[in-house]
């Protein structure tokens, strides 16, 4: 992940003609994807698991797999690892799809995660919140969001406090 922590990334904005290069699908929530744009993710952990998270090791594992993919499946834009969930801003890259970037991501983490667990459980809840970052507020927002979840779960004082996120102060 680049060291850019307070600079939004730039974003292809969503317009008008955009409604006819979208691909839409469904099952319990909408899922839209549109090549080339930015997406806002929220991954749950199985409601089965009591914010395995708060486990240092596994939200290391689990940062670990984010930053795997940065730069070959996607660029990872922001995120910020939870108790019981997480969220990322990400830019799927070249040739590389949502679903499938999805799919990679709750994968190997949890083969990962389950193995140092010691079970086969289902570790993620099957299917994902994801919206289609659509312009630059939109993006402001949701980058807050992912900047301040810590601070609103009274988790740190301060977002650059929280280990576990792309905003935490190392120095």
């Amino acid at each position: 992940m680049d060291k850019t922590k307070n600079t939004l990334p730039s974003i292809r904005e969503f317009d008008g003609h955009d409604w006819f290069s979208t691909k839409t699908s469904r099952r319990n929530l909408p899922h839209w994807e549109l090549k080339g744009s930015t997406y806002f993710i929220t991954m749950n952990v199985n409601s089965l698991i009591d914010k395995p998270f708060k486990i240092h090791e596994l939200a290391a594992l689990m940062e670990k797999t984010l930053k795997q993919y940065h730069k070959d499946k996607y660029l990872l834009q922001a995120y910020v690892i939870m108790p019981d969930h997480l969220h990322l801003i990400i830019k799927p890259l070249e040739n590389n799809t949502l679903a499938k970037i999805m799919q990679l991501l709750k994968g190997s983490s949890a083969y990962s995660i389950n193995k140092c667990l010691e079970r086969t459980d289902k570790f993620w809840q099957q299917e994902n919140f994801d919206h289609l970052i659509r312009d630059g507020i939109s993006l402001c927002e949701k980058w807050e969001y992912i900047k301040n979840n810590p601070v609103k779960a009274r988790l740190v004082g301060r977002a650059e406090d929280y280990p576990y996120s792309s905003f935490y102060d190392k120095s």
